[in-house]
């Protein structure tokens, strides 16, 4: 479904709600139009009539934001040079989204039982490496011109390190990807998030002060910006608050895990893989900052 937001920019939605594996994206119109991220499914963005999309833009490398773009075969897809290695290497995928910690904490087998078996009907393939061929990177600041507008791309990390938001000035439209203002807080279970990184990339949002929000994964937001990425941000501050006080005893990620602070019970494996990526960002946050630490391998400790 296409949603006309402002001259010359639709939001592309998702046949379903825009949640796992589905992702919310942008369409810039013009005489070379832009597609900012590939997760709304086939149904929905063929609405923009791919051919004539002249480039596509991927906000991160995660699956729900970028699978659909088989359907783009003329455009130059174009993603943020920090994550380039990821879509040429399945080892850095791997590394990159903390694959490699599955048997490390969860003591299984294989990596692809962390992913569902089947997904939606125009959803092309399953969470899985696929490489894929990329005309170019982006960085910090890069402008690009939709024959119509300007967008502005702006790194944006925390989630990723490679994250990135996208800004049409004119038109006072920020795409926020992940930084989706979600009432349960970003989600911080990749092995390359970082709360630091966030606390400074929502102190640019608030700087940069858009008069409309398009995240991901929830209805465009167009009310009380400021306010929504303060609360966005108290959820993971809050988390490490908790996280401090439990550690006034000794635990390991596994222990911190078990305490449910992101996903409630009942719990399916990979949500409790999550957990402990999630509960591994705040170690790592706490241990930089003095916070902590490490009472014997693998166990921490507030100090």
């Amino acid at each position: 479904m296409l949603q006309k937001i402002s001259k010359d920019i639709w939001v592309v939605y998702p046949p379903a709600q825009p949640r796992f594996p589905y992702g919310n994206c942008l369409y810039v119109g013009g005489e070379a139009p832009i597609v900012i991220d590939a997760g709304a499914g086939k149904m929905a963005l063929t609405e923009v009539i791919p051919s004539r999309v002249s480039t596509v833009l991927l906000s991160h490398s995660h699956y729900d934001h970028i699978h659909s773009t088989y359907l783009f075969p003329h455009a130059d897809i174009m993603v943020g040079w920090q994550e380039e290695s990821c879509y040429a290497s399945e080892k850095n995928w791997i590394e990159s989204n903390g694959y490699k910690n599955w048997d490390e904490m969860l003591q299984v087998a294989r990596v692809i039982s962390l992913i569902d078996n089947h997904s939606p009907g125009d959803v092309p393939f399953r969470p899985h490496f696929k490489p894929l061929a990329l005309a170019g990177t982006f960085s910090d600041l890069q402008v690009l011109d939709s024959g119509a507008l300007k967008v502005t791309i702006l790194h944006l990390p925390g989630h990723t390190a490679g994250h990135y938001g996208f800004y049409i000035e004119a038109e006072g439209v920020l795409f926020s990807s992940d930084m989706d203002l979600a009432k349960t807080g970003p989600w911080m279970g990749d092995a390359t998030s970082d709360i630091d990184q966030l606390i400074c990339s929502i102190k640019r949002l608030k700087e940069i002060n858009p008069r409309i929000i398009v995240p991901s994964h929830r209805r465009v937001q167009d009310y009380d910006l400021n306010r929504q990425l303060d609360t966005f941000l108290e959820v993971v501050l809050k988390r490490q608050e908790r996280i401090l006080e439990l550690l006034k005893i000794p635990h390991t990620v596994e222990q911190l895990a078990n305490y449910h602070m992101f996903y409630t019970e009942p719990r399916i494996e990979k949500q409790m893989y999550w957990e402990c990526m999630i509960m591994k960002t705040h170690i790592t946050y706490s241990l930089r900052h003095g916070l902590i630490k490490e009472v014997s391998p693998g166990v921490y400790q507030r100090i």
